[in-house]
Order: structure tokens, then C-alpha cells, then sequence
């Protein structure tokens, strides 16, 4: 019987710029084979070979997707027992990164046909300044709808019953966790939900969440608590000594939307715009964890939210077509990379990752 295959994307396109949890997926693993150079679509083509032959010797997978291109591959996590992570350096930053654990680094520059790179660098170079150009005004308008989205939790955080809501919640969490601590500590990790992309808001959910009993799925507008509610609950299970895995959201590099208590077979998350879900009838486990019960907004409010919205949609609508563009730029430039790589020295340092001699 094969393992288990779930799908999250490595990096989420936000309103403070490009987010990663890398840094912290390095320090899960027990060894990291990371990736330099010859950024093209083969180190994907590459990533997605090796998870197909961990998950043929019954190993769980877990495949991180590139937000700029559908089915593109950036990483790998091998759970445990092998706790292994197969990441591409996607930024400079993870290069010298310091992590608690054996990292072997891969340089793929040396595959690199040196004379095609220098006949094609006029190309290369337009394409890389059309990526910029785009890659700006993306993260521009993100940052003006992180902006707008704010002014909407302004509205509805007027008719908020606080009160109510924190009644709930401490009854909530009484259910949860039964005041039944565990006599361990807690671990701590970090994933991503979902994030904007050239074919609009996409998220990771139904992967996510396949085998997991207990989902509570959030009701409620913005500004209304949930992520902070989410990094009470996560900052309550591991006081307990739960182990939690933190989901952030795809807009907000600061905001949870989805917390993960894997003992407890149980898993709460924001359902709203712009990852909606609603409980599977055929899952016993699906519950609404309803906050917008307790948000009142007068006539005025409902009208100000109308024009917000407007707004925010627009916004967001300016933010994937310079998605598409910035993508269509680095698709030039990784395409040319492919181009220039000699496959046969590409085979040479990166087969042993394959055939599984570590």
C-alpha cells in the first residue's frame, strides 16, 4: 500500500511580499538536499520523480507547488522515517541559511552550457527586467488590497458581540482539549494554505485536510477574530503538549488560516473568501465554527462594506493580470535555462537522488 500524497504550495504571493515557510520546513527535516543553479522546469520534472519513488516504498509525500505555474513542482518533504526535504533554492536567502540538521548543497550552475547563456543574454536579460517590472506592480496591488481589506475589518469590527464570541470560544476550547494536557512538549510547524495566482486565488484544502476526522470550518467576515482565535488555540495545544501546524494565509503573511492538531485527529480553518467550503454531508467529522452570528453591522456598515468590496475586488483583479505577466517573464527565463542545460551532466549529479543512493 502506497503512503499518503498531500499538496501545499511553497510560497504564497501577499501583501508584504513573497512568503515562504522553507527556512522552518528545513528544520523539520533530518537531512535537506538542497538545489542551486539551473533554475528551469527540469528541477521539477526532477522533484517529481524522486516523490514518485519514495511514495512507491509506502512513504507519506508532501509536495510543494510553485504559486507563478500550475503543477510545478519546488519541493519535496519525505516524512518520517526518512524525514528528508528536496527543496530548490528559490531566493537567495535559504543558501546560507543556518538549520538544525545535515544539509547537502547541489550546485546544477556547472550543467549549464556557458556559450548559449552568453549568445542568448541580451533575451535573457529583457526578459528578466519585464520580471521585475511586473513582479512590482503584483506585489503593489497586493499590498493596496492587504490595504482595503484592512479598512473592511474596520466596518464590521463596529458591531462586533465580543463578548459572546469569547464565551464560545473558551467553551470551544473546554471541548477540545478536555483538560486532558499531554506530559510531553509541544512541537511547532509551519505551512502555507493557499496564495494568489496568474489563474486567481488558489488554495490546497481538500489535500490538506483529506484524512483528517474533525474539521471545524470558520463562518465570518473580516476583522472578526478568527486568526487570532486560530493562534490562541494553536498557543493553548502546545501549553498542553500538542504538536501544531500552523497554516498561514495566502494574503496576509501575518494571519493563520488553518490550525492543525494531528493527536487530536482535528483541524479548524477560515472557509471564506476566497478558499470557500462548506461540511461534506458524508463526513461525520465536518462542523461550522459560526462567528458571524455574532456581527451586526447597521445599514451604513452594510453599505460601506459594499464599496470596500468593490474595491478590494478590482484590486485584487489588477493583482493576477500582473501575475500572469510576471509569470509569462519568468517562463522566458527558466525555459531559456532548460534550453541551455546539458542533460547529460544535469543526469550525472542529480541521478543518485533518484535511485535513492543518499
Amino acid at each position: 500500500m502506497n503512503g499518503t500524497i498531500t499538496h501545499f504550495y511553497g510560497r504564497a504571493l501577499t501583501g508584504q511580499g513573497m512568503k515562504n515557510v522553507y527556512k522552518e520546513l528545513m528544520n523539520e527535516a533530518n537531512k535537506v538536499y538542497l538545489l542551486k543553479g539551473g533554475h528551469g522546469f527540469k528541477i521539477s520534472k526532477l522533484l517529481t520523480e524522486i516523490g514518485s519513488q519514495y511514495h512507491n516504498k509506502n512513504a507519506n509525500i508532501e509536495y510543494f507547488h510553485d504559486p507563478l505555474f500550475e503543477n510545478t513542482v519546488e519541493a519535496i518533504y519525505v516524512k518520517e522515517p526518512y524525514n528528508l526535504l528536496f527543496l530548490y533554492a528559490v531566493d537567495s536567502s535559504l543558501e546560507n541559511v543556518s538549520v538544525n540538521c545535515d544539509m547537502k548543497e547541489i550546485s546544477l550552475d556547472d550543467c549549464l552550457d556557458s556559450e548559449k547563456m552568453t549568445r542568448n543574454r541580451q533575451q535573457f536579460e529583457k526578459f528578466a527586467e519585464e520580471k521585475q517590472k511586473w513582479h512590482d506592480k503584483c506585489f503593489k496591488a497586493l499590498a493596496n488590497a492587504l490595504t482595503i481589506h484592512d479598512d473592511w475589518e474596520v466596518e464590521t469590527r463596529r458591531h462586533m458581540d465580543w463578548n459572546g464570541l469569547n464565551k464560545k470560544i473558551e467553551q470551544f476550547f473546554k471541548d477540545i482539549f478536555q483538560n486532558k494536557p499531554l506530559n510531553r512538549e509541544g512541537s511547532e510547524t509551519h505551512r502555507i494554505l493557499g496564495t494568489l495566482t496568474p489563474a486567481g486565488a488558489r488554495d490546497t484544502v481538500p489535500s490538506i485536510t483529506q484524512s483528517i476526522e474533525k474539521r471545524y470550518f470558520i463562518k465570518g467576515y473580516p476583522g472578526t477574530g478568527k486568526s487570532s482565535m486560530m493562534k490562541n488555540l494553536a498557543k493553548e495545544a502546545l501549553k498542553s503538549g500538542y504538536d501544531v501546524q500552523k497554516v498561514w494565509c495566502g494574503l496576509d503573511a501575518n494571519s493563520i488560516d488553518m490550525v492543525i492538531i494531528p493527536e487530536l485527529n482535528f483541524c479548524i480553518f477560515d472557509s471564506t473568501e476566497p478558499h470557500v467550503y462548506f461540511p461534506d454531508t458524508n463526513r461525520n467529522g465536518d462542523q461550522i465554527f459560526d462567528i458571524a452570528q455574532f456581527c451586526h453591522p447597521t445599514e451604513v456598515e452594510e453599505e460601506n462594506i459594499k464599496s470596500i468590496v468593490s474595491k478590494y475586488r478590482a484590486t485584487m483583479h489588477d493583482a493576477v493580470a500582473y501575475a500572469n505577466l510576471y509569470a509569462e517573464a519568468e517562463r522566458g527565463i527558466r525555459e531559456m535555462i532548460d534550453d541551455a542545460i546539458d542533460t547529460e551532466k544535469f543526469k550525472t549529479k542529480t541521478n543518485f537522488l533518484i535511485e535513492g543512493k543518499l
